[in-house]
């Protein structure tokens, strides 16, 4: 079997030469805990802590002020729709079931509502269809459960209030 010829760009390592980081010294980002390192005299108990710079930072730090809220309009279209002249249909853009639920249920409980459901697709934005009893106006009835509505959001912001 035929021998491979050792080619004259690969360079041997001879065991007579010295490691290239023998005189340099290699820092450690570790601190050295060995037995040999430290005098049980010169260590420190773990549990001590600079008072001195918890006070400065204490000192830095600031209360921010609380943002003033924010408030999200509704945008919304509506549309005499259905079978009666007393059936509505109204858009809301924007909003998600939590909202359409409350408002129907909303609905449901004022006087002059026959009627109320929703419903939610990915192609329109969510739909509120109203049905009155003869003699009432939605301009009336969309005031009243609006009115309702806030009551009932500034009932929970007091109970949110007390329990913090």
């Amino acid at each position: 079997m035929a021998k491979k010829k050792a080619e004259p760009n690969e360079e041997k390592l001879d065991s007579d030469d010295k490691d290239l980081f023998d005189d340099e010294k290699i820092e450690s980002h570790y601190p050295d805990v060995s037995n040999d390192s430290k005098s049980k005299e010169e260590s420190v108990p773990i549990d001590v802590v600079d008072d001195e710079a918890e006070e400065e930072e204490d000192e830095s730090f600031e209360i921010e002020p609380e943002p003033e809220p924010t408030y999200k309009y509704l945008t919304l279209d509506m549309k005499k729709e259905g079978v009666r002249d007393d059936d509505y249909v109204l858009s809301v853009e924007g909003q998600s079931h939590g909202f359409c639920n409350i408002f129907v249920q909303l609905l449901l409980e004022t006087e002059g509502v026959k009627a109320a459901a929703y419903k939610i697709t990915k192609l329109v934005p969510p739909e509120i269809f109203i049905r009155l009893e003869d003699g009432y106006k939605i301009k009336k009835i969309l005031y009243d459960v609006i009115e309702t509505l806030r009551a009932e959001v500034g009932k929970v912001e007091k109970v949110f209030k007390k329990l913090m």
